[in-house]
């Protein structure tokens, strides 16, 4: 896996983004004003809301996957994809992709939500990373401990023998 790098925006696609969602039918906003068409001025606003808030997301790619960002402070929200669409497997590369975008001693949890708050929309899969290095969850391992590291964990480390360690 190569290394992330973060991905400069376009101005430009700011503002064909804000073309494309003013062409659409107002109907296509009546969920946001419950269930009424909005005005021209209501849609002009709910697009620039929307598209205010994309933009503040940072994006992060490299050869497997694309990461944004959106910093909902003492949180950073990590929605990683594959380029490729297929489901994550690998542990190693959300450690690697937190390690890389946020630091190696910020902790983050992935959550399996109730039933009611469920978003499954895609095979994107979700960190919030505390955004204080110092801040430990209350729950969790107290200490590292690593018996035997993995051929890929030697190979993200930049490594070609796989060692024992124990710390």
């Amino acid at each position: 896996m190569t290394p992330l790098v973060k991905v400069e925006r376009d101005p430009a696609a700011s503002m064909q983004l804000r073309l494309r969602l003013l062409e659409q039918p107002p109907e296509l906003f009546q969920q946001y004003f419950g269930g009424r068409i909005p005005t021209l001025w209501e849609k002009t606003i709910c697009i620039e809301k929307a598209v205010q808030t994309m933009t503040m997301v940072q994006i992060y790619e490299n050869d497997l996957y694309h990461v944004d960002v959106n910093f909902v402070p003492p949180f950073a929200h990590l929605a990683i994809r594959r380029h490729d669409g297929q489901p994550c497997k690998e542990w190693l590369h959300f450690q690697q992709i937190k390690n890389e975008i946020i630091g190696p001693e910020n902790e983050a949890m992935e959550l399996f939500p109730a039933e009611s708050r469920l978003v499954d929309s895609a095979d994107e899969y979700h960190l919030w990373v505390h955004t204080d290095p110092t801040f430990r969850f209350p729950i969790g391992f107290g200490s590292r401990f690593i018996l035997t590291e993995s051929k890929e964990r030697a190979f993200c480390e930049g490594r070609d023998t796989v060692t024992q360690a124990v710390s």
